[in-house]
């Protein structure tokens, strides 16, 4: 398999990979793992908080935080000394779980569960500025735009989508979706959101300039999360079945599948749009896809239960 997974990575531009980094959040080993995006090698194992769930690195590359869902904290990792160097808390975490940096470094923002609450970090000094309530349930992933003007918050209980307005951090408005609204991207162009209609075995596609639902699509069971392909071409997103749907991003239709490992969660591509990292929580691996045909080509061993996504 590892053989295969060379020749593909020489034919698809391997160089163009040289120096990314993949970082994995173990959600039942209290760990992050750090691979690199070329060779597919583990590089560093770093112990966390209880239970992480997301992670996110910040703009300049030198840190990352890691949302410790079951430890009420936020994990701060040095990217150069690879340790954890200290834990961001505050009484307004409950189930901290996704974090978004906005793109100067400046700020990051972390959805707190189980309290509705949204809790804005001094991501310069690593400490809690304030708790901004969202009055959604459930207030779970976060995406941002990449100019830094609006962040999006999909609401797992509400089953809505949280629009915040970056200038002043306040909620301009909640978008109805499907039920048990989970996972959700935004497209390259900043047009469209396509969110994981959990319970409700569905995909939301939302027009974000009219902050309304365009069209709503019918899928396997448990849709979890969501990314784009760079160019915007393809929407992939896991299902409980273990199953990754490949829609064709303009006609809305499922164009192929690829079977990945159970429990499948945090999904992200490789910077070139060449390959798809899957993380499946039941083998413990992350499951590589090629997107020039849609096959598994390799997988990665990490920790235990892994989910959350990063790449840089």
């Amino acid at each position: 398999m590892r053989l295969l997974l060379t020749f593909v990575l020489m034919a698809g531009g391997a160089m163009a990979q040289s120096g990314h980094h993949l970082y994995v959040v173990n959600k039942g080993a209290d760990s992050i793992s750090i691979v690199d995006a070329a060779s597919l090698d583990v590089l560093h194992t770093i112990p966390v908080g209880g239970n992480p769930h997301e992670l996110a690195v910040a703009p300049d590359g030198s840190k990352l935080y890691v949302g410790n869902a079951g430890g009420n904290s936020i994990s701060v990792v040095d990217l150069q000394s690879f340790e954890e160097t200290e834990r961001i808390e505050t009484p307004d975490f409950a189930f901290p779980h996704a974090i978004v940096f906005t793109p100067d470094g400046r700020h990051a923002l972390v959805t707190s569960e189980r309290n509705q609450k949204i809790v804005l970090i001094d991501a310069v000094s690593d400490t809690v500025i304030r708790a901004i309530d969202s009055e959604q349930g459930g207030t779970h992933m976060a995406v941002m735009d990449a100019a830094g003007e609006w962040a999006y918050f999909t609401n797992r209980e509400s089953h809505t989508v949280s629009f915040m307005d970056l200038g002043d951090f306040s909620i301009a408005a909640a978008i109805a979706v499907g039920q048990g609204a989970e996972g959700f991207a935004l497209s390259p162009d900043g047009a469209e959101i396509w969110v994981s209609n959990r319970n409700a075995a569905s995909v939301s596609v939302i027009d974000v300039e009219r902050r309304e639902v365009v069209h709503t699509m019918a899928v396997g069971e448990r849709p979890n999360r969501v990314t784009f392909t760079p160019d915007g071409r393809h929407v992939l997103i896991p299902m409980g079945s273990g199953e990754v749907y490949v829609f064709d991003a303009a006609t809305r239709e499922v164009i192929d599948t690829a079977q990945v490992g159970s429990a499948a969660g945090g999904i992200l591509p490789s910077p070139d749009g060449g390959r798809v990292f899957v993380a499946s929580g039941g083998s413990n691996a992350v499951h590589v896809i090629d997107t020039a045909t849609w096959d598994v080509v390799d997988e990665v061993p990490v920790g235990r239960n892994p989910d959350g996504l990063a790449l840089r």
